[in-house]
């Protein structure tokens, strides 16, 4: 399942946000790390809300999201983790 968000920012700072999803927020100093971030955020908005019970919705079709000036419409797909699986760090 693929969540829209909208990017925003300039070099060295870039926000996502997503438009169903209030408070599901993602920075990064570039847009490739605002994006991994944005991947996380989904996953752990979306596990906070199973965890809470909380009912959500499915993603809004991308021709229905608004589009602010100076921001780039995108899809963030939802990947949870598997169960029984630890998720790995890259090595430094």
């Amino acid at each position: 399942m693929e969540y829209p968000a909208l990017i925003d920012g300039e070099a060295g700072a870039y926000g996502v946000v997503f438009p169903d999803l209030p408070g599901c927020v993602a920075m990064g100093s570039t847009v490739d790390e605002a994006l991994r971030h944005a991947e996380e955020a989904l996953r752990d908005w979306m596990d906070s809300m199973e965890d809470a019970q909380q009912y959500v919705q499915g993603p809004s079709p991308t021709e229905d999201i608004d589009l602010p000036p100076d921001c780039t419409l995108v899809s963030v797909a939802l990947v949870k983790d598997s169960p029984g699986k630890q998720a790995v760090s890259p090595a430094s």
